[in-house]
């Protein structure tokens, strides 16, 4: 993590900010095992990665292949009834429950609004037009504070001053324009046109998203360390508004230049009678018109160049590149829950679930000086589905890491027979 950037001490986040190759190496270096069983939990932990590996490989595939016809990079031929309702509803619930194992957290309708209210830190001040989908919605992990230098010309601070950001350290955006069908019923009810002026209408707001059929298309796309003031930003019909700072500049300054050569222009075609020198003149009006109204689009120009170099630094994936991703990071969260509650349940022993989450809450706070909200459940019902918990009543346990160690082997048999893999 940047030494400029932390994650909020009074937000208990559910991501374990530690990579899973560091995690395994950093709880056989604990000196926590007995000196016999280090052996056997490294090959504990290389047997399920790999077998839990396997078995993300195929729910993954599933997910791309439902992905597909919706995927607007796509270059291949899909059939017509691929791109169906259903399908587009089975994805988004798969695709939901990828980002929930990942630790994502979906953002609220109040704290999108309150984004949205903000004024980005780079001075650039877009709005977005949200009919234009049909679903938008947006998962963030990793709450952080980030600190940056600017210059605030409110306060007639002109040196760079320290201001702290509040960002998202990922920030998952999914976007589902409307399709044909939806602009023309929309233009329709909502415009009251008819079915031809619809028609035109809805092809040209089509355009926006780069859609030339009448599919359903879905947009998917990831992006680092996103300013909370700057989710705008993301979104492909943003709309550039100018600051009302610079607007007093252009009317003050465009204002008096076009004022000017109003009255200059006037007082020489009130003082000659020769054509050329009117000509003149009033060409000359015209300059000092397009000079102020180049200023205008100079300005746009600026926000706009503002805005893509900001999205450059901060997007990390989109579409099928970004749902590849998610499910890797899926993964390795998946495995982190489930080897850190087999670890602990190995080393004390029969426990309740209650104390099990408070052990390794603690450790990871003592061990990395990160407060979290550890997802005891989700590492339980994983150990419990490869069969490596034992419980009475309310106590859990782990069964013997022998004993696990040969159960994860027959698993794997049973992969490298063909059989289906859940």
């Amino acid at each position: 993590m940047q030494n400029n950037t932390h994650y909020q001490t009074g937000v208990l986040e559910r991501f374990i900010p530690i990579s899973l190759d560091r995690l395994i190496s950093d709880l056989l270096t604990s000196q926590l095992l007995p000196a016999e069983m280090e052996h056997p939990f490294k090959q504990f932990c290389s047997t399920y990665t790999s077998l839990f590996h396997a078995q993300s490989h195929v729910h993954l595939q599933n997910l791309k292949q439902l992905y597909l016809p919706f995927n607007p990079d796509r270059d291949t031929l899909i059939n017509p009834q691929e791109n169906s309702g259903k399908q587009l509803a089975s994805l988004k619930e798969k695709l939901y429950e990828i980002l929930e194992d990942a630790n994502y957290e979906r953002l609220s309708e109040a704290d999108l609004n309150e984004s949205l209210n903000k004024i980005s830190p780079y001075g650039v001040q877009v709005s977005v037009n949200f009919e234009d989908f049909s679903e938008v919605a947006l998962f963030y992990r990793g709450s952080a504070i980030q600190q940056k230098l600017y210059r605030n010309w409110k306060k007639f601070k002109f040196k760079k001053q320290p201001i702290d950001i509040l960002i998202y350290r990922r920030l998952f955006v999914l976007l589902q324009p409307k399709n044909r069908q939806q602009w023309i019923e929309h233009f329709i009810n909502n415009k009251k046109m008819s079915v031809q002026q619809a028609e035109k209408k809805a092809d040209e707001a089509l355009k926006l998203f780069s859609i030339s059929n009448d599919n359903d298309v879905v947009y998917l796309k990831l992006f680092k360390d996103i300013p909370r003031a700057d989710l705008e930003m993301q979104f492909p019909n943003i709309r550039i508004q100018m600051r009302l700072f610079d607007k007093i500049k252009l009317a003050v300054t465009g204002g008096g230049g076009t004022a000017g050569g109003v009255m200059a222009t006037i007082g020489k075609l009130s003082a000659t009678i020769d054509p050329i020198s009117a000509l003149i003149a009033i060409g000359g009006l015209l300059a000092v018109l397009w000079r102020q109204i180049s200023k205008v689009f100079s300005q746009r120009a600026k926000y706009s160049a503002t805005l893509t170099k900001n999205l450059y630094f901060y997007s990390l994936d989109n579409n099928m590149g970004a749902l590849t991703y998610l499910a890797d990071t899926a993964e390795a969260e998946e495995c982190k829950e489930a080897l850190l509650a087999y670890f602990f349940l190995l080393i004390d022993g029969e426990t309740s679930r209650a104390n099990l989450d408070q052990r390794i809450e603690n450790y990871i706070h003592e061990k990395y000086a990160i407060p979290m909200d550890f997802e005891i459940d989700d590492g339980l019902e994983k150990l419990q589905k490869a069969s490596l918990l034992s419980r009475s009543d309310q106590l859990i346990n782990a069964i013997p890491l022998a004993q696990a160690n040969s159960q994860l082997r027959q698993q794997w048999d049973q992969v490298l027979d063909n059989k289906v893999i859940t």
